[in-house]
């Protein structure tokens, strides 16, 4: 999530940073500046200070701090729209590089190219800058911040979850081989009789149903394309349910060690 944060912080202050900012508490100042990570795409707190140290210089003319600061803007603002670009391009990777279920293929190729179009759209939103002026970058930043919050960061946010989804699925599979073993386990002569064995065997069974179920809703979820955080809210359910039958895992060994003759 920092690089969003960082993404609409810049974005903002590109935005408001106008003469008026000028005159902004130096406590305000510090805040906005502190919220940009020193190595988050090559934007530095530098690049804000650059805009702030212009227009707070008493020895520039009007039209030499005018200019001076367009030229400051047009770079921060092309490196802010080259780091979107740059998550673009990386999260089309990581979708590239997930192994992807085959009910999903059509849609991953969808979000494919949806990728495609966004860095597009950010190599036509670079164009524009060079001939921009100060209203010109503003406009030009609320534009992409409009079109990233509206456009990209839910494509962004569900590709992110789709990719948790398919990485558990190994762990969703790992758990039903458990509990397969732990059943042959407590069914044997030595422990069939044993109700505390017998109980948490149920529980554990009860929890991974519970998991599967999620994990499937959540799979629904996300070929529907329905709001990301639903999808990540049933994501982190299953998780639960799936850490809760572990738990009974353990417990069931803990118990069989207890009851194995020495």
């Amino acid at each position: 999530m920092k690089k969003v944060f960082c993404f609409v912080f810049v974005v903002f202050f590109l935005i408001y940073a106008g003469t008026h900012f000028a005159r902004a508490d130096e406590a305000s100042t510090t805040n906005i500046q502190s919220s940009v990570d020193e190595t988050a795409c090559g934007v530095t707190t530098s690049d804000l200070a650059a805009i702030k140290n212009i227009q707070n210089n008493t020895s520039l003319s009007y039209s030499t701090e005018l200019q001076q600061e367009l030229v400051a803007r047009k770079d921060l603002l092309k490196k802010t729209i080259t780091c979107a670009k740059m998550d673009a391009a990386q999260d089309q990777k990581n979708l590239g590089d997930t192994l992807v279920d085959q009910s999903f293929q059509g849609l991953e190729n969808q979000w494919s190219d949806r990728l495609s179009g966004a860095i597009s759209y950010y190599d036509l939103q670079l164009q524009k800058v060079d001939g921009a002026g100060i209203s010109g970058t503003e406009s030009i930043a609320r534009d992409v911040l409009d079109w990233r919050e509206n456009n990209y960061a839910p494509l962004s946010e569900n590709i992110l979850n789709f990719i948790t989804w398919s990485d558990n699925q190994a762990i969703f599979t790992t758990a039903v081989s458990r509990l397969a073993q732990v059943n042959n386990l407590v069914s044997s002569p030595l422990f069939s009789e044993n109700s505390d064995l017998q109980n948490d065997y149920e529980q554990a069974a009860v929890s991974l149903k519970a998991a599967q179920d999620q994990n499937n809703q959540a799979k629904s979820a996300l070929s529907q394309s329905l709001p990301p955080d639903q999808s990540l809210l049933l994501i982190k359910q299953s998780l639960d349910s799936l850490s809760a039958a572990y738990q009974h895992f353990f417990d069931i060994s803990s118990l069989v060690q207890s009851l194995l003759p020495y």
